[in-house]
């Protein structure tokens, strides 16, 4: 009978995740971005290198914060 136990499936036939799953995955993103690129611009300011490292930053950052994520949902 629907509603009944906790065994729903999700489209792919495993278990359904929860919504807050979303949530955590674009604030790991955004935080990944902001901080590869707060570190690449104090990067700039020490080195009189603006926009360099903080365009390297931003990439390190997303691309860590995608790693980060499959990890987290592998």
């Amino acid at each position: 009978m629907p509603g009944e136990g906790s065994d729903e499936r999700g489209p792919s036939g495993g278990p359904k995740k929860p919504p807050a799953q979303g949530e955590s995955i674009a604030f790991t993103l955004l935080a990944g971005v902001a901080v590869g690129m707060a570190i690449g611009y104090g990067a700039d300011r020490l080195a009189g290198t603006f926009p360099v490292f903080t365009i390297i930053g931003v990439f390190v950052g997303f691309g860590l914060a995608l790693y980060a994520i499959f990890l987290e949902t592998k």
